[in-house]
C-alpha cells in the first residue's frame, strides 16, 4: 500500500532508476491492455487516465530531484498522453510510431542527474515511509572532528536553501550533531549513481545541437508515418469517388424515353434511343432510385424478369423509381420484339410483384406504327 502511496506522490524525488522502471511500467502496461486485453473504448480511455496520472507524478517527481522546472513534467506528459490517446483512436497500427515520442521525453528525464545527495529507498525520497520495504544504503558515518559551518538559530544554510529538505519517517537526513557520538551507522545522504544516465546526460550536454535535430527529427517521422496511410488513401478515395460520380451520371444522360403508348391495363410502353423497350406503371409509394440492376444482380430479385403467362421470361436491365411511384422496367434493344410480341399475343404478366392483363393490347400496339412493326 505505502509503494502504491508513493507512486501518486506529488511532493517526493525519484531518481533516475525509479523513474525509468516507472515508464517502462507505464509503456508496458498500455500496449498489454490497449494491444491484446481492453476491446471497449471506454475502459481504454479510464486506463490511459491512470498511465497518465502515474506518468505525470513521477515526472514530476524526477524534476524535483533534479532541480529542473515543473513545465518539463507537464510537457512531457501532455505528449505521451496525446501519443497513447492518437494509439487508441487511429484505426490502423501506424499509430504506435508515436510511441518514438515518449520514449525521447523519457529519456530526457531519465540521463538529468540529481541535484542534491538523498537518502533513497528504492529510488524514491520523500513522506511516504518505504522503508518496510527496502533498507536504504547504509555508509559510516564521518569523523566527529570535522569542522561544523556556523548556523543560525541551529539550522545551517543548506537545509535553509533546500525546498525539499523534509524528513520523511524511515528516510532520515544527518542527524544532528549531537548524535554524531553515535557509533552505529545510519544511513547517510548521497548522489544516486547511475552510469548509464550519466553517459546520455554527458552526450547530450556536450551534442545540445545534435541531440535537438535528431529528436526533431525522429518526431516528424513518426507524425509522417502515421499521417502517410491518410494522405495516400485520399487521392484514391476521391478518384473511387469520382469514378462512381462519373458512371451513375452517365447511367442518367444515356437513357432517353419517347413513343408513350398508353396499354389497358393501366401500363405504358416507351423507347429510349437505341430502341430499348422499357415498361413504366405506377404504383405504391416508394424511395426514388434502382431497385433492381443486372449489372450488379442486386436489389429486388422480382424485378429480375419479366413472366408472361405461359411460362416466357424476359431479363430486364434495370428497374428505376422516379417520383416516388413511377416504376420505369428497362429492356434491351435486343429483346424489344420478343417482349412486344408477347405483350400481344399472350394474356397477362408479371414484373416487380405486380401483374398486368393483356386484354386488348393486340389493338392498342396495332394503332401505333412503331409498335406494330414489333408485334407483326
Amino acid at each position: 500500500m505505502q509503494l502504491l502511496k508513493s507512486l501518486f506522490c506529488f511532493k517526493g524525488l525519484d531518481n533516475s532508476e525509479r523513474f525509468f522502471a516507472i515508464s517502462i511500467c507505464c509503456l508496458a502496461v498500455f500496449l498489454l491492455f490497449i494491444g491484446v486485453i481492453l476491446s471497449s473504448l471506454i475502459a481504454q480511455v479510464v486506463l490511459l487516465a491512470l498511465i497518465s496520472i502515474v506518468y505525470f507524478t513521477a515526472s514530476i517527481r524526477r524534476c524535483r530531484d533534479s532541480r529542473k522546472g515543473s513545465a518539463v513534467a507537464w510537457l512531457i506528459s501532455v505528449v505521451t498522453s496525446l501519443s497513447f490517446l492518437a494509439i487508441i483512436l487511429l484505426p490502423d497500427a501506424s499509430g504506435y510510431a508515436l510511441l518514438i515520442l515518449p520514449i525521447i521525453g523519457s529519456l530526457y528525464l531519465f540521463s538529468i542527474p540529481s541535484a542534491k545527495p538523498h537518502v533513497y529507498v528504492m529510488g524514491y525520497y520523500g513522506p511516504v515511509d518505504l522503508s518496510a520495504l527496502s533498507e536504504p544504503v547504509k555508509v559510516e558515518r564521518k569523523p566527529i572532528s570535522n569542522r561544523i559551518e556556523p548556523s543560525l538559530f541551529g539550522q545551517s544554510s543548506d537545509e535553509q536553501e533546500d525546498e525539499y529538505s523534509f524528513h520523511p519517517p524511515g528516510q532520515n537526513e544527518p542527524a544532528t550533531d549531537a548524535d554524531n557520538s553515535s557509533t552505529n551507522p545510519e544511513p547517510q545522504p548521497k548522489y544516486a549513481s547511475n552510469d548509464s544516465a550519466e553517459l546520455i546526460h554527458n552526450w547530450l550536454t556536450k551534442n545540445k545541437a545534435l541531440a535537438a535535430i535528431a529528436s526533431l527529427v525522429f518526431m516528424v517521422l513518426s507524425v509522417s508515418f502515421v499521417s502517410l496511410p491518410y494522405i495516400v488513401n485520399e487521392p484514391a478515395e476521391a478518384l473511387n469517388a469520382g469514378g462512381t460520380a462519373d458512371t451513375v451520371a452517365l447511367n442518367k444522360v444515356v437513357r432517353q424515353r419517347s413513343n408513350l403508348l398508353a396499354m389497358p391495363d393501366e401500363f405504358y410502353l416507351l423507347l429510349d434511343q437505341h430502341d430499348g423497350l422499357i415498361l413504366h406503371w405506377q404504383a405504391d409509394q416508394i424511395n426514388n432510385g434502382e431497385i433492381w440492376s443486372q449489372l450488379t444482380g442486386q436489389g429486388d430479385d422480382s424485378c429480375e424478369v419479366i413472366e408472361f403467362n405461359n411460362g416466357d421470361k424476359v431479363r430486364t436491365i434495370n428497374v428505376e423509381v422516379e417520383d416516388s411511384g413511377d416504376y420505369y422496367a428497362n429492356f434491351s434493344p435486343l429483346d424489344t420484339a420478343l417482349v412486344v410480341r408477347s405483350l400481344a399475343r399472350r394474356g397477362n404478366f408479371g414484373l416487380c410483384g405486380y401483374n398486368f392483363s393483356l386484354k386488348g393490347s393486340q389493338k392498342a400496339l396495332n394503332s401505333n406504327p412503331v409498335y406494330s412493326d414489333y408485334a407483326n
